[in-house]
């Protein structure tokens, strides 16, 4: 989350909006440059997610603690422990991964967690969005000027540790951000932002 849309996370928290984060999997499974093992990564990466979400102004994090949703036993359990989020939260907007465009497979799978589950909630009329993490979008339907927030979202991508430590993402997502605002129109006549992160809309 903090690499596809930590400047627009950022931006909605310093506006007021109350956040809410949820996690589907534990992490176990993620790069583990210091050779910790599966259970101490699983505790890092919960540890580095609480931190970043305090970066960025999230007022609470939720944990689903899946080892993996790769089992249509598991994928259905996750999406009706969204379903209690998302009825409980009440939100406006959600934003989910891709589960088409995105090319890690749990990253697919979140995506598709969440528009299942959303079919199910009382509310219908919530808003879902999806970022970009894995696989970039050819169009867009919203772009999103994070300017003001690129050093939070910066800040908030360094808490993950066990991460950056294996691949430079910083430098990838901040080269995407800047790319995204010059090029944000053919036809622009001026660059409206220094950064920016785009969304689709999935429903």
């Amino acid at each position: 989350m903090e690499i596809g849309m930590g400047g627009t996370v950022a931006k909605i928290a310093a506006a007021g909006d109350l956040l809410t984060s949820v996690v589907i999997t534990d992490g176990r499974r993620a790069p583990d440059p210091f050779s910790v093992g599966p259970e101490k990564m699983a505790t890092t990466r919960k540890d580095e997610s609480d931190k970043a979400a305090k970066v960025l102004g999230i007022s609470e994090s939720i944990f689903f603690g899946f080892e993996s949703v790769v089992s249509e036993e598991s994928i259905a359990e996750a999406a009706e422990k969204m379903i209690e989020v998302i009825d409980s939260f009440e939100p406006d907007e959600i934003y989910s991964l891709h589960p088409e465009l995105d090319r890690h497979p749990s990253h697919r799978m979140a995506g598709k967690i969440c528009v299942d589950a959303l079919r199910q909630c009382s509310n219908r009329n919530i808003k879902l969005w999806a970022y970009e993490v894995w696989g970039l979008f050819p169009k867009w339907d919203r772009l999103e000027d994070i300017t003001a927030h690129i050093e939070t979202k910066i800040a908030a991508i360094g808490e993950h540790k066990s991460q950056i430590a294996a691949i430079p993402y910083v430098d990838g997502v901040v080269g995407l951000n800047r790319w995204r605002a010059v090029f944000a129109d053919p036809h622009q006549s001026t660059v409206e932002a220094v950064y920016a992160e785009v969304f689709l809309r999935l429903n």
